[in-house]
């Protein structure tokens, strides 16, 4: 008997199973692809970690968030800074976007 069924090893999955079984929790992980990790799955090719679905940006500015997350897996800190090229000039194309709700401090 388990006591949660969890559909999915993605990022969400994972984590919730992970933390549940600190619990003393059961829990039963299905999974339809042949790995775990979902979307943010890495595969080894010649040495090198290969994005399988497409290179992925984790970032946070909870520091909680960060502090748990690196247990896991090295992360290098990261700002993404794009560019664009138009009629001959570069410019920065800096975006400003508001912390995720899930960001903030409760």
């Amino acid at each position: 008997m388990y006591d949660y069924l969890i559909v999915g090893s993605g990022l969400y999955g994972a984590v919730f199973a992970h933390e549940a079984k600190k619990l003393g929790k059961k829990c039963l992980v299905v999974e339809k692809r042949s790995h775990i990790a979902g979307n943010i799955y890495t595969k080894e090719i010649e040495g090198i970690q290969v994005h399988q679905y497409g290179a992925h940006i984790f970032h946070t500015s909870n520091k909680k968030v960060w502090e748990y997350i690196q247990q896991f897996a090295e992360f290098n800190r990261y700002t993404n800074s794009p560019v664009a090229y138009y009629k001959g000039e570069i410019y920065n194309c800096l975006l400003y976007t508001s912390p995720s709700p899930r960001d903030t401090e409760r």
